[in-house]
């Protein structure tokens, strides 16, 4: 290979290509050194360069978002990056400080939730409304997600990620808060669909007939909630599923009882994320719709 970026740009050096990938004339890569006890070097190949396709696809993805959604893609990719932002500038240097992991990714969930609601749909009464029952759906989420993570003894050590994580802290981070914290990140965007959705629903039905009652409006609005949660509440575990699909195919030659892989913490700790996570967005439909109708709908009398 020759080097053509850093220091020593223009060197050539033989590589030994340790890596699953096949490499030809012309590759672009990353490459390792590692000094010797001889004083020689050792030279081997890494990860090919990804970032003329990265920057491909993300040019498309802001294109596409801002071509359908207008001013609302561009909100939306604000809202995006200012998260990302903040996880990985906020959250992650907090985290490895020794902030307690459970608190502090609860913290950052609400506040992610309260700038991608903000900036995504603007500041006005519908978006406030959306962000209430988004929190408090979230803040029961939390909770079972709690119960469940001490009830069912999970450690976090449910990758080689994390077990490198916690030698290299030298054990002194939370893996089972991180755990708990990964479930309520996870789901943060999810709540902001369903609760915004849910919320403009009833706008449109009373816009439609300003006559109907908050009953007649609540019961209109969880028929069409109903469809949209059944519909997000299936795209959790297929998510987690693609995801994770070759430790699936991998467990799925195993000779072991059904019952004993699932209680292997790889998959508990998967199969506890998307149940709570599915609670907390069945909840922030009805929560939602209730908020709108209570808040969004002038009272009309006893009858209501």
């Amino acid at each position: 290979v020759v080097l053509i970026e850093g220091a020593r740009k223009g060197e050539m050096h033989e590589v030994e290509n340790t890596t699953s990938l096949a490499f030809k004339e012309g590759s672009i890569m990353y490459v390792h050194r590692i000094d010797t006890e001889q004083g020689g070097e050792l030279w081997s190949a890494g990860e090919p360069d990804r970032r003329d396709v990265l920057t491909i696809l993300t040019v498309v993805f802001v294109l596409v978002t801002v071509l359908v959604a207008g001013f609302a893609g561009v909100r939306a990719i604000i809202s995006l990056v200012g998260s990302l932002f903040a996880v990985i500038f906020g959250l992650l240097p907090l985290l490895s400080l020794g902030a307690p992991p459970a608190l502090t990714c609860v913290l950052f969930a609400v506040g992610l939730l309260v700038f991608s609601m903000l900036v995504t749909h603007k500041v006005n009464k519908y978006t406030l409304v959306a962000l209430l029952a988004s929190a408090i759906a979230l803040v029961i989420g939390a909770g079972i997600a709690e119960i469940a993570v001490e009830a069912g003894n999970l450690s976090g050590f449910s990758s080689d990620e994390a077990s490198a994580l916690y030698f290299a802290t030298g054990g002194a981070l939370s893996l089972s808060g991180l755990l708990l914290g990964g479930i309520l990140i996870g789901v943060v965007g999810v709540l902001n669909d369903v609760s915004v959705s849910q919320v403009h629903t009833v706008v449109e039905i009373v816009g439609a007939n300003p006559k109907l009652s908050r009953k007649e409006v609540w019961k209109k609005a969880m028929r069409v909630g109903r469809e949209h949660v059944g519909a997000v509440v299936n795209t959790l575990p297929l998510a987690y599923a693609g995801a994770a699909l070759p430790l699936l195919l991998l467990f799925a030659g195993s000779t072991a009882p059904i019952l004993f892989i699932l209680s292997r913490e790889v998959f508990s700790a998967e199969i506890i994320r998307i149940l709570s996570g599915g609670i907390a967005l069945s909840l922030s439909g009805a929560i939602a719709t209730f908020c709108a109708v209570w808040f969004l709908i002038p009272g009309k009398g006893a009858h209501d």
